[in-house]
């Protein structure tokens, strides 16, 4: 690996963010694609550990309540002996590392020991978690200023070093971490200190996180309502005028799919947009990889074929994956989109259709009624007597299409592309386990399949007696009523845009 903004030997302290992956900077992004070995805390959305190459090592230094963990010496140590060793060293930290987040203490410690370091800062919660719950720290007319202070002294202590009269007498926004466990003291003391019961006071739980839980009231019953709602650690505490403004500014917890637990059954492939769009939407996405895609045991099939394009009338492909697999390997062996230039494409949908426009293909035929079935009642009006018709597609395809064009006189050559079989070893989600979860999404019939295959039929009818089911198309929904499931959610076109829209479509209806 080619280090292009990293220096070897040095240690980058970078801020995650307070939960959200997308809060990562692009500064902190680059030193994470180059690190030689992470060195993390504990609450960390583990997505960013994706974005680190294969060979960087990766070590949990987080510290929770209740459990073992790394020390700080144990932390300065390894950072020491890594930079020392000429790695890229990220030290990869919640929030900012400036901010009640030891960076300090790291990087004096780095300083002693004449190892060069960063920071790259990172959106401090005390930014990120209000700016989710809707609440601004400051405001023209309402709060000027705000005033970052830890929750972890007791403020009935004898002596301390936060002054708490002073906090009292406060006039901007305090925004307080580390407090659910003292948040009836603190708010008892600064009442008892002269500001307001009336001030409108929140708690955000897991601010930033689609589990993100805020309770907005003043700060005299905010001991109670955070009880009664059951908040506890990781939580921020806003005091101020500014928290009046929520009422209006709530956009995260407003949006349609905010509080669903979501199941995407896709491939490890293939999850991520679907993934992303539905979080964008406000979901907590949940991924079970039921189908592991690869390249065919024998390309000498599909390289015959390609050889003969131009002796092929027509091109059908019936999924995005048939394209890649088929398409990248004929520019694999030097060729490019002109060796289609004899024979006309189909494609089953608008996924396809985009995949093929991905590499400079057009298709002549896309059905209106996005599935097999669709191509077969599109293809009624063409004569096929005679036509040859290349048919790239799962090792594990359907024939339906394949046998009706054939019955219409079409000399169909079906040549399997790619591999589609279930995962060797299957993690099964937590929302599988803890009824928790609210709507599992197919997008293939062998989802559907292997779904009920690796759980069982007595499970899998649990499951879905209390969990809707969303499939990208007919024929994903077919396979699902096959085996007595009921479908939610289908959307008019076959494409992950409808499926996200329709999902939330049908979420606004309940």
């Amino acid at each position: 690996m080619n280090a292009e903004h990293a220096t070897p030997g040095t240690v980058y302290i970078v801020g995650a963010g307070p939960g959200d992956p997308g809060l990562l900077t692009l500064k902190g992004l680059r030193y994470l694609q180059e690190a030689n070995v992470v060195l993390y805390d504990d609450l960390l959305d583990h997505r960013l550990l994706d974005m680190v190459p294969e060979t960087c090592e990766q070590i949990d230094v987080g510290k929770r309540g209740g459990r073992k963990s790394a020390t700080q010496d144990e932390i300065h140590a390894l950072l020491t002996d890594r930079a020392k060793k000429g790695q890229i060293v990220v030290r990869l930290k919640g929030g900012d590392p400036f901010i009640f987040g030891r960076g300090g203490e790291e990087a004096l410690h780095l300083s002693e020991a004449n190892i060069p370091f960063e920071i790259v800062s990172g959106v401090s919660a005390a930014a990120g978690v209000p700016a989710y719950a809707g609440i601004p720290l400051t405001h023209r007319g309402i709060a000027s200023a705000t005033m970052l202070v830890t929750g972890n002294e007791d403020p009935n202590k004898p002596e301390t070093t936060i002054n708490w009269p002073q906090l009292a007498a406060f006039d901007g926004t305090l925004v307080i971490f580390m407090a659910a466990r003292k948040l009836n003291d603190i708010c008892q003391a600064l009442i008892e200190q002269g500001r307001a019961a009336s001030t409108p006071a929140a708690i955000i739980e897991w601010g930033t996180w689609p589990d993100q839980r805020t309770v907005a009231t003043d700060l005299e019953q905010l001991p109670a309502a955070a009880a009664e709602k059951g908040i506890r650690s990781p939580a921020l505490i806003v005091i101020g005028k500014v928290v009046s403004l929520r009422q209006a500014l709530n956009w995260y917890e407003s949006k349609p799919l905010f509080g669903r637990r979501l199941l995407v059954t896709r491939s490890r492939e293939q999850a991520g947009p679907l993934q992303r769009r539905l979080e964008a939407e406000g979901a907590a996405v949940s991924t079970l990889p039921l189908l592991d895609i690869g390249p065919p045991d024998d390309w000498a099939p599909i390289d015959a074929a390609q050889d003969e394009l131009e002796r092929v009338d027509w091109t059908i492909f019936t999924s995005p994956n048939s394209v890649t697999f088929f398409c990248d390997r004929l520019f694999q062996r030097g060729r490019d989109a002109r060796a289609f230039a004899q024979t006309r494409i189909a494609a089953v949908g608008l996924a396809t259709a985009t995949a093929l426009g991905k590499r400079g293909l057009v298709p002549d035929l896309v059905p209106e009624l996005q599935s097999q079935e669709g191509l077969e009642q599109a293809f009624a009006g063409i004569d096929l007597a005679d036509c040859e018709i290349l048919f790239p597609a799962s090792s594990i395809g359907r024939t339906q299409l394949v046998e009706a064009l054939t019955a219409r006189g079409a000399r169909v050559k079906h040549i399997s592309t790619y591999t589609n079989h279930p995962p060797t070893e299957i993690a099964i989600p937590s929302a599988l386990t803890d009824d928790s979860l609210d709507l599992a999404i197919f997008a293939s019939p062998s989802s559907v399949h292997n779904f009920h295959q690796i759980l069982g039929p007595e499970r899998t009818t649990a499951i879905f007696a209390r969990t809707a089911i969303a499939c990208i198309g007919p024929t994903t929904a077919a396979a699902a009523r096959e085996l007595g499931l009921r479908v939610s959610v289908q959307p008019t076109e076959s494409s992950i845009p409808a499926l996200v829209q329709a999902i939330c479509a049908f979420y606004a209806e309940q």
